[in-house]
């Protein structure tokens, strides 16, 4: 394996990486470009499926080709919207376990592929290497894309016939009470992007999306203290998801790799600066930063801190898929939120759900 030094990917490393090594190896789907009346929707789990393919919209503005996966829930009933940003690397499979957790519990969840950033950073040749197309991914144009990426899919989304008898009129949400709630969640890199897009100062200046409701953000992070401290900008609830052993991560194809990350302390300085009164964090055991991918990890591409990880990660993944499931249902659902009793039954079930060895924190 060789180290990479280039001296310009480090500068942008040091500047732009806070935790953007957060992806999974998955094979490319192919999806012809969709119009908004012809987009493919993936059913319930209960229902068979011939194939979990992607659909793909066009930004006429940036001209991005975005994919996206969309999550329906079981009964066609009014509900929220949650968006759901992958890390680098990774595609509309990523998260894939809370992704099905969140639509198992009546929520529309869509899933976005950004491009330039997604799976085809593992399409390299003789003359363009990982090394190359993560330096692409990451620079600097590519934070406030993947935001812009966001806020498109939402206007595509919430203009689609096809989901008018999911989300209108399903709750008051931020922007009018016709407008449904709405969260947005995301890994990594999928982190670093909901933290601009509900407020994060400096880079997330005029990224902010006034739509969104509440946010949750897996593996966090911040380059220093001065970023940190932008949280504070936050409005909305926000859930900070991260591990005892969450700190760099290695990509790796053939002789090639690059490693991405920040140690732990940088992950939990974004809870520090967050407003208090609606923030909380939770310290997974034994869980490294491929945990949070939510899918399983080609070892071969991705390092891990966490011995027998694949095994451990099904207990794992049922606790974050069951506690951001709970944090989605009082801050996504109008008749949970209010009363100090019903945050404090809140509080008591989000700790009955966590493992014996995780750390919570609340205001």
């Amino acid at each position: 394996m060789t180290a990479f030094t280039a001296t310009p990917f480090k500068a942008v490393r040091r500047r732009l990486i806070a935790g953007c090594g957060a992806a999974t190896f998955v094979f490319k789907v192919s999806a012809a470009a969709t119009t908004t009346e012809n987009l493919q929707l993936s059913q319930p789990a209960s229902v068979p499926r011939a194939d979990l393919d992607t659909s793909e919209i066009v930004d006429p503005k940036t001209k991005r080709k975005i994919k996206l996966k969309i999550r329906l829930p079981v009964q066609a009933k009014p509900t929220a919207l949650i968006l759901y940003s992958p890390g680098l690397g990774s595609g509309v499979s990523n998260g894939a376990d809370w992704c099905e957790a969140w639509r198992e519990a009546g929520y529309v969840v869509a899933t976005l592929a950004h491009p330039i950033t997604d799976d085809s950073i593992w399409n390299t040749n003789k003359t363009r290497s990982l090394k190359m197309t993560i330096a692409e991914a990451i620079a600097s144009p590519q934070y406030a894309l993947r935001v812009n990426d966001c806020s498109f899919a939402l206007d595509h989304l919430l203009g689609l016939t096809s989901l008018k008898p999911y989300l209108e009129k399903s709750g008051e949400g931020k922007t009018g009470l016709h407008r449904p709630r709405i969260g947005i969640a995301g890994h990594s890199y999928g982190a670093l992007t909901v933290q601009s897009i509900t407020g994060q100062g400096q880079g997330g200046k005029g990224l902010l999306d006034p739509r969104i409701d509440a946010a949750i953000a897996l593996s966090p992070s911040a380059m220093s203290q001065e970023r940190a401290a932008a949280m504070g900008q936050v409005k909305v609830p926000f859930f900070c998801v991260t591990g005892d052993l969450d700190g760099h991560v290695t990509f790796k194809k053939g002789a090639d790799s690059v490693r991405l990350g920040v140690p732990l302390s940088q992950r939990q300085w974004v809870y520090s600066h967050l407003p208090k009164g609606k923030r909380q964090e939770l310290l997974v055991a034994q869980a490294d930063h491929m945990t949070f991918a939510g899918e399983p990890i080609d070892a071969e591409h991705f390092s891990r801190d966490v011995p027998l990880s694949e095994q451990n990660n099904p207990k794992t993944w049922a606790r974050v898929s069951a506690m951001t499931t709970a944090f989605w249902d009082f801050y996504l659902k109008a008749s949970m939120t209010g009363s100090n009793e019903k945050r404090a039954a809140y509080i008591e079930r989000m700790r009955a759900l966590a493992g014996p060895q995780d750390q919570l924190k609340f205001d």
